[in-house]
């Protein structure tokens, strides 16, 4: 099951074929780095584009989220058995 952490996050990523694929992201003073991209998807928050990442660092999975409007990243939850 994921667990909510909601905090705000650094995240940094490359240009691939006209997408942003983030490559490593930085939070609570450590920086991970992004081994693979399982999914993206776009939708709407409101009025507000957003776009959430599932995303694979180590042996975690992690739920980031871009906020479009105002260019914010959110690491919202971590897989935990």
């Amino acid at each position: 099951m994921y667990q909510k952490i909601d905090q705000k996050i650094w995240v940094a990523g490359v240009y691939k074929n006209s997408s942003f694929q983030p490559t490593k992201f930085k939070w609570q003073d450590r920086e991970l780095k992004i081994t693979e991209v399982t999914l993206h998807s776009d939708f709407k928050d409101g009025q507000v584009k957003k776009r959430c990442y599932s995303v694979i660092s180590g042996q975690e999975v992690y739920r980031l989220e871009f906020n479009r409007e105002n260019e914010t990243w959110y690491l919202r939850e971590i897989w935990v058995d």
